[in-house]
């Protein structure tokens, strides 16, 4: 007995040291989240810069009927951004309108740039030359943007064989909630770059 108690007390110091020194990794295990992953592969600042975002609310047109013909006024508003040096770094920012999936497609219209000239179914691209804008600073995700509000009025026109008909057609666009205008924008800064597209929903108004 009296050779048994040393070894009993020898046996529990041995174990307890074994069970101080085990490590659980289940429990020491750190786990962080990323909620900002960095790019597989570096990024491209010259086409950072020049890479365009889009923010544009409903388009709205306004509809009249006079006669046989039908008026419908698109007024354009739409905000293009692009990084602070890359506004700096353009010779030209350009932006077209599709109205290939509206009322609005193969109709004829007019604009009216900024000495007052009519124009005939065209529209200035190149919104250097456009005066019916505004150009704010914004920042967008920690990013210092300038932001492109452009508001411009496109009047397109089409003629019916009675009043009854015109009307008709207007009732019908009052009543549409698919159609949209397709947005493209790209910069021009010794090579083009790559073109941006967004699209919006048209809501008719009769006026």
């Amino acid at each position: 007995m009296k050779y048994l108690l040393p070894i009993l007390f020898v046996f529990f110091v041995l174990s307890s040291c074994k069970k101080s020194n085990d490590v659980n990794p289940s429990a020491t295990k750190s786990i962080t989240k990323i909620n900002n992953p960095l790019p597989s592969a570096p990024i491209d600042t010259d086409a950072f810069i020049h890479q365009i975002t889009f923010s544009a609310p409903f388009q709205l047109v306004v509809t009249s009927v006079a006669d046989a013909k039908l008026t419908m006024v698109y007024y354009e508003d739409v905000d293009v951004l692009i990084p602070n040096n890359g506004y700096t770094l353009s010779y030209a920012l350009h932006l077209t309108e599709d109205f290939s999936k509206s009322s609005l497609a193969k109709l004829d219209y007019t604009t009216i740039n900024e000495v007052g000239d009519v124009n005939f179914d065209w529209v200035d691209d190149n919104l250097n030359n456009v005066k019916d804008k505004t150009v704010t600073d914004t920042t967008v995700n920690n990013i210092a943007m300038k932001k492109i509000s452009v508001n411009r009025q496109f009047t397109f026109t089409e003629d019916f064989a009675t009043n009854e008909a015109a009307i008709a057609k207007q009732d019908s666009l009052y009543k549409l909630k698919t159609e949209t205008i397709s947005f493209s924008s790209y910069v021009y800064f010794t090579k083009t770059y790559p073109t941006t597209t967004m699209s919006a929903v048209i809501k008719y108004f009769k006026k």
